[in-house]
């Protein structure tokens, strides 16, 4: 199961109870999050799924932003950065024009440091975790 650090347990509970969520699924509005914004669709959007096969939570930290979730063993997420449209080097940040992402690994932390302007984490059912900025 994937942890989440906003919310209140009896509104997970409630969200997860709904007859139209997927099982441990949150959604973005019983999570209190703001409905999503739709960006400017020539822009370059990078997905990077994550997943947790080992036997031990993983924390998964999300840079600049000082960002962490923890994630269960079996649990899956999707990091979404969008670059800047029509840009000569799209992913603010990067010393490579090509590349969105930047990854470290240290025992049970995997680091990933989004280059785009905007940075989504989505759970394995598509909804929306967390929204920079």
């Amino acid at each position: 199961m994937f942890w989440r650090r906003l919310g209140t347990p009896e509104a997970d509970a409630a969200a997860a109870t709904a007859p139209d969520s997927a099982p441990g699924a949150v959604p973005v509005a019983a999570a209190g999050a703001r409905p999503p914004e739709p960006w400017d669709p020539a822009a370059p959007v990078a997905r990077l799924p994550v997943t947790n096969d080992g036997s031990r939570p993983l924390e998964l930290f999300l840079e600049p932003y000082c960002w962490s979730e923890w994630l269960e063993p079996g649990a899956r997420v999707t990091v979404v950065t969008v670059g800047e449209a029509g840009a000569d080097w799209p992913w603010s940040g990067s010393s490579v024009p090509d590349e969105p992402f930047e990854l470290q690994y240290l025992a049970d932390m995997l680091v990933v440091w989004p280059y785009g302007d905007l940075v989504l984490l989505l759970d394995a059912a598509g909804n929306e975790l967390y929204r920079y900025p």
